[in-house]
């Protein structure tokens, strides 16, 4: 009975003498790891004296970072009040969690190009086009770093896409005026392409698109598929589809800024590293009068120097359908723009 009093008075000991050596944490010497409430109070008084009269911030908001991205990011929604090219950049200085005292950077900037058109422009593919009246959803990265400073430049006037922002291909097979088209009254089906890319080695690979034409305004989802089975493989699934939405020309729409170029350097050593970074979305939003070319299949050869596309092989077609709307949001950024898409075209 002894022997089993003992054993736990010697734990209690060992424990006690444990955090009496283990040093408390110290005031001078901060946790890398910890993230503190950002200041978005003062990020946005910075961010709207650096965006002048040319832009007007409508709301801000803070998110988690996604799969593709982690970390906090400030989400600002601005509106522009003039057309024309725009430089955005913002830096601040880098947190090395694993070296806090030698880092490999010192400092992160983030810079961006910005085209603006007039109300009702054409708009490329996803609608990376802003217009007068949009909104645009510049994300800025937070985390635990500091000392963020903003700067905008105005480029000049910008020149104005066309509204039918992509030409017909060369080789488009027009398509059959029988040939079902389930999403006919908001898209106009043009024809099928076919783009071949030859191998080191012998053989190739065709890649099958569809173009098509806004028609009408509506808000669905677009199925492709292989319509004739046992010839190259589906980029997309019928069952889920490309989120579509065509909107009235000049209806206003919330888009996300579509890429960014960074510059990491360390001005102690001289060190520094270029990169990209894509916030990219699923959901296209198209007027009246706007193309998008989607692929729908891809055949691979191996060995041999031909390919499905050679004349005396049969075309590939699309299989169209058209799906209720259906946005995945785990999928690329598409949380961040889901709240704001527009709900009734």
């Amino acid at each position: 009975m002894a022997s089993r009093r003992y054993i736990p008075s010697i734990t209690l000991a060992l424990v006690l003498a444990a955090c009496t050596l283990s040093p408390a944490p110290s005031a001078t010497q901060p946790n890398v790891n910890a993230r503190a409430t950002p200041d978005t109070a003062s990020l946005r008084r910075s961010l709207a004296a650096a965006l002048g009269g040319d832009f007007q911030i409508v709301r801000h908001e803070l998110s988690s970072g996604l799969a593709e991205r982690g970390g906090t990011f400030w989400l600002v929604h601005a509106r522009p009040t003039r057309s024309g090219d725009f430089h955005l950049q913002y830096r601040y200085r880098w947190v090395d969690p694993v070296h806090p005292r030698d880092p490999l950077f010192t400092h992160i900037q983030h810079e961006s190009y910005i085209r603006v058109g007039e109300r009702g422009c054409g708009r490329r593919r996803e609608a990376k086009e802003v217009c007068l009246g949009d909104t645009i959803i510049l994300p800025f990265v937070l985390d635990r770093y500091t000392g963020h400073t903003f700067t905008l430049a105005y480029r000049g006037p910008s020149t104005p896409h066309p509204l039918a922002a992509e030409p017909l291909p060369a080789r488009l097979v027009p398509a059959a005026d029988s040939y079902p088209n389930p999403a006919a009254a908001q898209l106009t089906y043009l024809g099928a392409s076919a783009y071949v890319m030859l191998h080191r080695v012998l053989g190739s690979t065709t890649v099958y698109s569809a173009m098509f034409e806004a028609r009408a305004p509506g808000r669905f989802n677009l199925g492709l598929t292989v319509a004739r089975p046992g010839l190259g493989t589906s980029a997309g699934s019928a069952g889920a589809g490309v989120p579509v939405i065509v909107v009235p020309r000049g209806q206003p729409v919330t888009v996300l800024l579509e890429n960014e170029q960074v510059h990491s350097t360390n001005e102690v050593s001289g060190f520094s590293s270029h990169t990209g970074s894509q916030y990219l979305t699923t959901p296209l939003l198209l007027q009246p009068g706007d193309r998008v070319t989607l692929e729908f299949s891809r055949f691979t050869v191996r060995g041999r120097d031909h390919h499905p596309g050679a004349p005396g092989e049969p075309q590939v077609t699309p299989r169209i359908a058209r799906l209720p709307f259906h946005l995945d949001t785990s999928q690329r950024f598409n949380a961040w723009v889901a709240p704001y898409l527009p709900r009734q075209p």
